[in-house]
């Protein structure tokens, strides 16, 4: 194992908690999807996979360093049902090559189990972002983290904002996608200066119309797909000002492959006349317009599969299986007919 670290608590300064709960509230409508009873066993893995977890936990926000050597993703507890896990977790590293995990909690200023997703890489290898947010000590707005694991340096930028983001490829800004109650909203925060740009906004004229969970950039950065809480996959493509348009049907978790030729996702299954499951899916590859749909894996597997992230070669897959309680990380090797 690579180990654990832990460190004694650092109080907050009290504040006002108005933006803090309506952070919280937009944290929880992420997360709001059914789930089936059973918790996922622990150390599960469907066949032709290699799964990473051995616990009962919630895990989220799966994502490869550059050099394909650690993969760090956000780890809940888990409750027994009906509640599920916290919103909040602990970021999670692991080491491809030992098989060991490692809980990033000994930084400073930061408590353990508070950091939020999404977990990122930042473009280079560099390091790691993450967002944090002490709700009990009166943090009135998330922190945005980078955490270098090399040295243990850690920096905090003030983000009065809660969507989710996603860095450009030369990491000097951050795309940002979020909501309130009137509008969907895209723009870009900029690093080195702070200020934040309008990419996009649309206004609400039904409460679930621009509900976005899920998106990825391609490496381009020309093309974003976002999924929403319908079960479908959209299609936006930056600077045109025009509002997304349907991309997949019955489909969540959108990944591009790391040369923007492929992309991946859960397509979802209808189960009679019943609503789409977020938690009832299998993955799959298709060219990057969505053409040509393929499974991830020749037969058919458990259902349950979300939030694929490739390999920097795209030879692999990483994603999660589970319910909403709990789940696993797993590794799937990508045939060489489906790969970039």
């Amino acid at each position: 194992m690579m180990g654990s670290r832990s460190r004694s608590k650092h109080p907050f300064t009290s504040r006002r908690l108005r933006l803090a709960s309506a952070i919280l509230v937009t944290v929880a409508l992420a997360c709001a999807v059914p789930s089936p009873a059973d918790p996922t066993p622990i150390g599960f893995a469907i066949q032709g996979t290699r799964s990473l977890t051995d616990d009962y936990a919630y895990y989220r926000s799966p994502t490869w360093s550059p050099d394909g050597r650690l993969i760090a993703a956000l780890r809940s507890q888990t409750y027994p049902q009906p509640r599920g896990p916290a919103s909040e977790g602990d970021v999670v590293l692991f080491d491809l090559d030992s098989g060991g995990q490692e809980r990033i909690v000994d930084l400073p200023k930061l408590e353990p189990g508070k950091a939020y997703p999404p977990v990122l890489w930042q473009p280079g290898g560099t390091g790691i972002s993450f967002y944090y947010f002490d709700l009990l000590g009166g943090q009135e707005v998330p922190y945005l983290v980078g955490y270098e694991q090399q040295t243990d340096k850690v920096t905090t930028i003030d983000f009065c904002r809660c969507g989710r983001i996603q860095f450009n490829s030369e990491g000097t800004e951050l795309l940002v996608v979020d909501s309130t109650d009137q509008a969907f909203q895209l723009s870009w925060f900029n690093l080195a200066t702070g200020q934040m740009r309008s990419e996009l906004s649309l206004l609400r004229d039904i409460p679930r119309a621009h509900q976005y969970f899920g998106f990825s950039l391609s490496p381009d950065g020309r093309i974003l797909l976002l999924d929403d809480l319908n079960g479908s996959i959209f299609r936006y493509e930056i600077r045109s000002g025009t509002a997304p348009a349907i991309f997949l049907a019955e489909a969540a978790s959108p990944a591009w492959s790391p040369d923007g030729s492929r992309v991946s996702f859960s397509q979802l299954r209808r189960r009679g006349a019943s609503s789409l499951d977020y938690y009832d899916g299998e993955l799959m590859i298709a060219n990057s317009d969505g053409s040509s749909p393929e499974r991830l894996m020749s037969e058919t597997q458990p259902a349950g599969m979300l939030s694929p992230a490739w390999s920097p070669d795209g030879k692999q897959i990483a994603f999660l299986y589970g319910t909403s309680n709990s789940n696993s990380l797993l590794i799937a090797d990508v045939p060489e007919g489906l790969r970039p």
